[in-house]
């Protein structure tokens, strides 16, 4: 007996420095604040995308949205609770930040009305977490478009600690998604399945737009708002799939339909399920926690329902509403891939990083990687692409890992830009849609 408590002591140790090792890249001790995580939704859900609806005397028709405010939710790791502020700018359609000091008034576009509440006495990864809604009585938004937040302490004002991005929407012309089945040419052996999405984008005799001035529309997945596919009369196609080329057309007119195509988006899959809220499966500690089974490649379609990329924290209570320290493990079964590996999803508004990368064990033979995760339901996938000089991903893939297929069901949405010429020239969003490819028209 007492030699088994001293192995069970020697392992506890082992495990405690094990522990310690992997989190020597993450900061515990600070004199300013660190943003760990930063979300963006609907006021109404989780589920909601990160849209405000607004209405001037140009709108004809309602989005379809159930919310009109925002909640942009962030946790913080200081040992005060932190003084900061937040400032909202106005970008293009393809995200770069306007110089238009019309639009983006420093003065006007910035709140601090942030409600705080304290993380879980037992938490160690994050101190105070901060909820901003908006509009509120600091900020309305007069202009729709691409906005950033951007959050800011007092004491150091210039420099920027966390960001996010968020879409204001003037329903000003009508808009229809429709998708057929279609094929690309997969890098890997899986299924070839693809969809080709038109966006059908009409509007009313009286509103006399013009023409040329209607020059993009931009689809996102749900929940991912970091892989823009353009359909643009401005600038060629772009995003993170730089390895595939998207055929995109743009034809027709305004007054009987102008229509935005792209052709061959690959279908993927749909999301793998990891669902931290089972306190006895994941207990409140601060020590590595491996998940019970290794994730394997998938070849065929994935049948467990989930959240359309979103994080649901919903049956999470507020004194185990915290992060853990989760171990991924995924097996590539004895097959090599040429390519850095990516966990993305929920728990990191699915971006690919250098934090999120995964590293080979081979005594295991597993590819692996240690993070702090929220405990809630999250979705997520397993990519494959190679940083550039910059330290951008290029060839984003989930072919290697995930299959694809035409099941898979992801929410697409379509923001339509134009042009304004006003107050020196903005991009406004003035049309909006939201299928999939069991729910659109074909």
């Amino acid at each position: 007996m007492k030699l088994f408590v001293e192995i069970a002591f020697v392992l506890l140790i082992f495990t405690c420095n094990s522990s310690i090792a992997q989190e020597e890249n993450i900061s515990f001790e600070t004199k300013k604040p660190i943003v760990r995580f930063l979300r963006i939704y609907g006021e109404k859900g989780e589920a909601e995308p990160p849209i405000i609806v607004i209405n001037d005397e140009r709108t004809t028709s309602s989005s379809g949205l159930s919310s009109n405010k925002i909640v942009i939710e962030f946790d913080v790791f200081a040992t005060v609770p932190p003084n900061l502020f937040a400032r909202f700018v106005h970008c293009s359609y393809d995200w770069k930040e306007d110089e238009n000091i019309f639009i983006n008034e420093a003065t006007a576009n910035r709140t601090s009305n942030i409600f705080w509440e304290s993380a879980p006495i037992h938490s160690k990864y994050y101190s105070f977490r901060g909820k901003i809604t908006i509009p509120n009585e600091q900020v309305k938004f007069k202009y729709s478009g691409n906005w950033k937040v951007k959050l800011y302490d007092y004491s150091d004002p210039e420099n920027v600690i966390a960001e996010g991005r968020f879409f204001v929407v003037n329903q000003i012309v009508s808009t229809e998604m429709r998708f057929y089945s279609d094929f690309y040419k997969p890098k890997r052996n899986v299924t070839a399945s693809a969809y080709d999405i038109e966006v059908l984008v009409y509007e009313r005799k009286s509103m006399k737009l013009i023409e040329t001035y209607l020059h993009s529309v931009v689809l996102y997945r749900n929940n991912r708002w970091y892989e823009p596919f353009y359909i643009s009369a401005t600038s060629k196609p772009s995003g993170f799939y730089t390895n595939l080329s998207f055929s995109t057309s743009i034809f027709g007119f305004l007054s009987g339909g102008k229509v935005f195509r792209i052709d061959g988006i690959p279908a993927e899959n749909g999301y793998r399920v990891l669902d931290l809220t089972n306190l006895a499966q994941f207990p409140a500690m601060n020590i590595p926690i491996r998940l019970p089974l290794s994730d394997y490649r998938r070849r065929g379609s994935y049948l467990e329902p989930d959240d359309d990329g979103a994080m649901i924290t919903t049956f999470v209570t507020p004194n185990y509403d915290d992060y853990l320290y989760i171990e991924f493990t995924l097996d590539p079964e004895g097959w090599e891939t040429t390519n850095d590996v990516f966990l993305v999803g929920s728990f990191n508004n699915w971006i690919p990083t250098r934090e999120w990368q995964m590293y080979y064990d081979e005594k295991e033979r597993l590819f692996k990687l240690r993070q702090w995760v929220r405990r809630a339901r999250h979705n997520y996938m397993y990519a494959t692409g190679n940083f550039d000089e910059s330290g951008n991903i290029e060839n984003l893939s989930f072919e290697e890992f995930e299959g694809n297929t035409v099941t898979s069901g992801h929410t697409f949405l379509a923001f339509v830009y134009y042009r304004n010429p006003g107050f020196g020239g903005y991009d406004e969003i003035v049309g909006f849609a939201r299928a999939n490819y069991f729910s659109a028209g074909r």
